[in-house]
């Protein structure tokens, strides 16, 4: 079997090659399909990536999140103690900005702190996902430490190309799983 981050390469390749058109109408989809779970109609409080670099993308259904009045919480990446602070935002040309890594984040200075345990629903990204809802993401922790504080009925949903789910991937016992991957053509569960 590859090391992870052999098929972190290999994935990332495969995605960042991706055309943009390509990466819209994919990302379009999976994010409809997203909307149209359960998990997501029940959810009022929604901690959800900001995409960057042909991730499967989130802008619309961030823009329908606020319009529908659910509380959208944004991960700010605090690089310096490589940890995440998720925080609510309310309007997103208010509330962002782009990060100078080339994403976009909470405005450091509007920073609204939500603490994991309130997550109904985390909205996850990665890099590669296998069929056992095993995730593997950039390799610096950043989603886990967040993860294994959400509440045991908190669902995580995993946006990804089907390109991305592979048979099988490298998992460690304190890897979390995800509760579902969503992709243009399967809900994995």
């Amino acid at each position: 079997m590859e090391t992870k981050n052999q098929l972190r390469k290999k994935i990332l390749n495969v995605r960042n090659n991706m055309s943009e058109e390509e990466a819209t109408s994919k990302s379009r989809l999976i994010m409809r399909r997203l909307a149209d779970l359960d998990e997501y109609k029940n959810s009022g409080t929604v901690f959800i990536y900001m995409s960057f670099k042909n991730e499967v993308m989130t802008k619309e259904l961030i823009e329908k999140m606020l319009s529908e009045d659910k509380r959208v919480v944004i991960p700010y990446t605090d690089i310096e103690n490589t940890v995440i602070i998720p925080s609510e935002i309310r309007n997103m040309d208010e509330d962002l900005v782009l990060s100078h890594y080339g994403y976009y984040e909470p405005v450091f200075d509007k920073i609204k702190t939500v603490e994991p345990e309130e997550f109904d629903l985390i909205i996850a990204p990665g890099v590669v996902f296998d069929r056992e809802r095993n995730r593997i993401g950039f390799g610096k922790g950043y989603y886990d430490r967040i993860l294994c504080r959400k509440r045991n009925d908190a669902r995580i949903v995993a946006p990804a190309y089907e390109f991305q789910v592979l048979d099988n991937v490298p998992a460690e016992s304190h890897d979390i799983k995800m509760d579902m991957i969503v992709t243009e053509s399967n809900i994995y569960r």
